[in-house]
């Protein structure tokens, strides 16, 4: 089964690893090759703290390690393809405009404005609820002008009704799971699972495990599957995807997937779980690739 990734911060495994110019191709690509994972966001996050400097300067490391990659490409040449995704957009203080159409310039093909901080766009679930600033409505306008795709995970319940309402084309979660079976302030409710299924957007579920039961109780695959078939129930299987945040080469975080299914080697065990509580075939092959690539290919 072919795989589609919506959400891997990659972007900033490469820039944290100036000394490996290779290592997208020589410790990335024997994963994704095992995994069979085909379609990917390449994320760099950015928490709170950087500027505009630092933003560029990360985006420009990126996008030159994929450039000169043997197996990865912006485009279909190459055996994975990828494109560029921003996780808060901190360093965005003035001219949104002007730096949205840089970041697209830049292969920046998917944007949310906020990580878990509060900035001069937008305002993080975790840091408190309140409305898009002027900056961060002007950003999403300006999103869709240039036709980047635009991503609600980790933004505060009032940002995601306020992005809901002023953008003109789908919205996603990338990386979001639902408050119907774990209430973390990451989660969605069931109210806005419905608002991005009308907006024809997607959710990727993400199986890293705090995001699945709280933490001590080390979710499992099979608790992870709960969420996919609560998703199908909710708002069908064409509005479903995956966003596994993948954080396993971490130092650390080597344990952050659900039991069973330990790393992007490990994927495949999705798809054959998804199989045996009913899906068909079809639906498998939705949730697993389709409807990501399907989705994000209007945008590349």
């Amino acid at each position: 089964m072919k795989f589609a990734n919506l959400h891997d911060d990659i972007g900033n495994d490469l820039f944290d690893h100036p000394n490996e110019p290779n290592r997208l191709d020589e410790f990335h690509y024997p994963r994704f090759k095992q995994g069979n994972m085909k379609f990917s966001a390449i994320v760099s996050c950015f928490d709170g703290n950087q500027n505009w400097k630092t933003m560029k300067k990360t985006i420009l490391h990126v996008e030159n390690a994929i450039l000169h990659s043997k197996h990865f490409s912006f485009d279909t040449d190459k055996d994975i393809q990828v494109f560029l995704a921003v996780e808060g957009m901190c360093g965005i203080v003035d001219e949104p405009e002007d730096k949205i159409n840089w970041l697209y310039d830049h292969h920046v093909r998917l944007g949310s404005l906020c990580w878990n901080d509060d900035n001069a766009l937008a305002c993080g679930a975790k840091k408190g609820n309140k409305p898009l600033t002027e900056l961060g409505i002007r950003t999403i306008k300006q999103m869709n002008k240039i036709n980047m795709a635009i991503d609600t995970s980790h933004c505060c319940e009032w940002n995601f009704y306020d992005i809901a309402r002023i953008s003109e084309k789908p919205i996603i979660a990338s990386h979001s799971n639902v408050k119907g079976l774990y209430n973390h302030y990451r989660n969605l409710t069931d109210a806005q699972l419905e608002v991005i299924k009308n907006k024809n957007g997607l959710v990727g579920a993400i199986p890293v495990r705090w995001f699945v039961k709280p933490k001590e109780q080390n979710a499992t695959l099979d608790n992870f599957i709960d969420i996919l078939v609560y998703l199908k129930n909710k708002i069908g299987v064409d509005h479903m995807a995956l966003g596994f945040d993948f954080m396993d080469y971490i130092p650390g975080m080597e344990e952050s997937n659900v039991v069973g299914m330990k790393d992007i080697t490990d994927i495949q065990n999705i798809a054959v779980r998804l199989i045996q509580h009913g899906f068909l075939k079809s639906e498998v092959e939705q949730i697993c690739f389709k409807n990501s690539f399907d989705f994000m290919k209007y945008y590349l």
